[in-house]
């Protein structure tokens, strides 16, 4: 999938990703519904279903692949948090600021002397 081909998450997916994301990064290879829940306190508030249907989704938009392990839906990311924030940003740019780099850059130069 190129970057051009990505879907913009909605942000409850994009949590999930993030979550999957990070423990693909720490070496985790078994990344569960279970798994993202025990180790992240703010997906911990979401039922474990929902977080089974969030992966699913997740895998009909080609950000990740599931495998049954034993008893558990197993997945791992198909793209790279980086691709994704490459194109997050190209996209916000686009809509935001309309391809304009300098006036992005001129406002976050004003925030970052508040």
């Amino acid at each position: 999938m190129s970057n051009t081909d990505f879907i913009k998450l909605p942000d409850s997916e994009l949590e999930v990703m993030q979550a999957i994301w990070s423990l693909f990064e720490d070496g985790e290879k078994y990344i569960s519904a279970g798994n993202i829940i025990k180790h992240f306190d703010e997906i911990s508030r979401l039922k474990l279903t929902t977080v089974l249907t969030l992966i699913t989704r997740l895998q009909s938009k080609g950000y990740v692949s599931i495998e049954k392990i034993g008893r558990s839906n197993c997945c791992k990311p198909l793209i790279s948090r980086k691709d994704y924030l490459d194109f997050a940003t190209r996209d916000f740019i686009e809509r935001v600021y309309l391809g304009n780099t300098s006036e992005l850059l001129a406002e976050l130069n004003k925030a970052s002397r508040v």
